[in-house]
């Protein structure tokens, strides 16, 4: 019954009522699950009336909307991770944010008074290496990747509806890697403990294995923890509330002495490295090209990237914090220092976490642009008289609009300033007061000059050679990107074009024919379009819709992540 229901009508439970169920829903499950590993219960499998996913699945769906008991203010991780001064975080954000490392340093009685690392660290068994790999690898189960830009959590459901609950899986979910030969680039080789795709149904088995890997100089990193530990998903949440952002990922990682884990890179996500246990020995280098990475796209090989002479060092020990931006190549060791004793050496692991700051497409300013587009393209269909007859202008419109949408991401690829994350969101502490931060005024400025780069911009020649190649081919590929477009708001009354952004082809086959028929005309009435948007785009107007998708992205992130934690026997009890 709880399966057959959309979403929506789950609201209307008591929550005290879905946790006493859910409670004993799991408990259930958790029996089923040790049946499913167990080669002497056959005929108990084949009595049960309900499959194991089907359990695993009403378990989420009860769960993702319970009030969650471990919730933290943004505040309280800002004290935490840049210092109990409220001028420190809007410094980080104006000089470091997506530019250069930040490493903040703790002393001991700066730890016995921060209660999130308190908090987080008591969320782990730190008396051995053993008991530290049992308190977060036991009873994982599989976190599948849900989409950029799916905001409705009936579809995902439906799409893993057979498979939710399965057990971890090697790569999506966790890594177990060394690194130890040096190439001619000095960047390593991995070398992976597992096969690829490898799937643990055994969790006691998999649990040995990791303690074994650990002994042999493998490091483990698990992805997902934000779905695995009520701290960590806390800590996240907060974290992309100050930040501004829909989520915030979090991994595990447990090293053993004198080893490095991952080989030498950088991410397409900004990433705070809390440590947690030990110590770390950290090489960053600079990033040398102009523009960040975009998330999700192909990373390009680091030949030539770093200079393995140089680059910066920074140990980090029990309570320290450290920035590395997008884009900036890196690589961490647990290298122990010349004549250290041995039984120094033999405690030398390390535990640390990191938080992954993953700026998405629709809030990057090159996002922040596209919303703009759209919020005055449907101020302008508002102003005009209710009955009153379509100019050919303003019939024209929307397809210059998904012409001008296009000339933007094509200026992006080239432009620094788009690709950076925009902060309009953020929950700084002087987000609150009445007067406009430095932060605030700066986000003011950036759209102002991209609105002046966009006005002088002269790609128009080039967006059509893109459009025409596409509908040509008919190939939608090249305008994936624009589908989180449709979760904007579009109106509704007669005579209103609406684009449905999944499905371009036929809009701009369209635009094409129009400047078929007349070139010269069309890029006249293209040119005063795009003028008229640059010189009359109202920033207050596109910060309102910007922070309502930002809500749409957090309630599903957070309903996803609330139904993983269920799974993680994490009931929000």
């Amino acid at each position: 019954m709880v399966n057959s229901c959309k979403v929506g009508k789950l609201h209307n439970l008591q929550q005290e009522l879905v946790r006493k169920v859910t409670l004993l829903l799991y408990e259930v499950w958790s029996k089923v699950r040790l049946l499913q590993s167990s080669t002497d219960c056959t005929n108990w499998k084949d009595q049960l009336q309900s499959r194991p996913y089907e359990i695993s699945e009403a378990i989420f769906r009860l769960t993702m909307d319970l009030d969650c008991p471990a919730h933290l203010e943004p505040d309280e991780v800002r004290k935490s991770f840049f210092g109990q001064t409220e001028s420190d975080v809007e410094k980080f954000a104006l000089m470091y944010w997506e530019n250069s490392p930040y490493s903040y340093r703790k002393r001991q009685s700066d730890l016995e008074g921060d209660d999130v690392f308190t908090a987080l660290h008591n969320a782990f068994d730190l008396r051995t290496p053993d008991a530290i790999v049992e308190s977060f690898i036991r009873g994982l189960v599989s976190c599948p990747a849900i989409a950029s830009d799916e905001l409705n959590i009936d579809s995902f459901l439906d799409e893993v509806h057979d498979s939710l609950g399965a057990p971890v899986k090697y790569r999506q979910d966790v890594r177990v890697v060394r690194t130890r030969d040096q190439t001619s680039t000095g960047s390593g080789v991995e070398e992976h403990f597992f096969d690829d795709g490898m799937v643990f149904p055994d969790g006691t088995a998999f649990v040995e294995q990791c303690k074994d890997a650990i002994k042999n100089g493998f490091s483990i990193a698990l992805r997902g923890m934000e779905f695995r530990s009520e701290k960590v998903a806390a800590i996240a949440s907060a974290l992309a509330d100050l930040f501004g952002q829909p989520s915030v990922g979090a991994n595990i990682y447990f090293s053993p002495p004198g080893s490095q884990g991952l080989a030498r890179h950088y991410d397409d996500h900004c990433v705070l490295v809390w440590q947690l246990l030990g110590r770390k020995k950290w090489k960053m280098w600079p990033n040398t090209k102009s523009i960040l990475p975009r998330l999700y796209e192909p990373f390009h090989s680091l030949d030539g990237l770093v200079d393995d002479s140089g680059g910066r060092v920074e140990v980090l020990h029990e309570g320290d914090i450290m920035y590395v931006p997008r884009g900036h190549v890196h690589e961490a060791h647990t290298d122990v220092d010349e004549g250290e004793s041995e039984v120094n050496v033999s405690t030398n692991y390390s535990l640390h976490l990191t938080l992954a700051i993953e700026v998405e497409p629709p809030f990057e300013w090159e996002g922040f642009v596209h919303i703009a587009l759209h919020c005055w393209l449907e101020e302008q269909e508002l102003v005009r008289s209710p009955g009153s007859v379509q100019s050919k202008l303003e019939e024209q419109a929307p397809l210059f609009a998904l012409l001008l949408h296009v000339a933007i991401r094509l200026l992006s690829d080239n432009d620094p300033t788009l690709r950076k994350a925009c902060m309009v969101a953020a929950k700084l502490p002087s987000s609150e007061t009445s007067h406009p931060s430095s932060l605030q005024n700066s986000q003011r400025s950036t759209f102002a000059e991209i609105l002046n780069r966009i006005g002088r911009s002269n790609n128009l020649k080039e967006a059509l050679r893109l459009i025409e190649l596409a509908v040509k081919e008919r190939n939608e590929e090249p305008f994936q990107w624009m589908s989180w477009l449709r979760h904007l708001p579009q109106q509704q009354h007669d005579g209103c074009r609406r684009i449905d952004f999944c499905d371009v082809l036929g809009p701009l086959e369209e635009l094409l024919d129009m400047f078929s028929s007349d070139r010269e005309r069309a890029s006249a009435d293209f040119a005063d379009f795009k003028s008229r948007f640059c010189s009359r785009a109202v920033y207050d107007d596109a910060c309102r819709e910007f922070e309502a998708l930002l809500v749409l992205y957090r309630t599903a992130r957070t309903r996803y992540a609330k139904g993983m934690l269920a799974l993680h026997g994490k009931h929000g009890g």
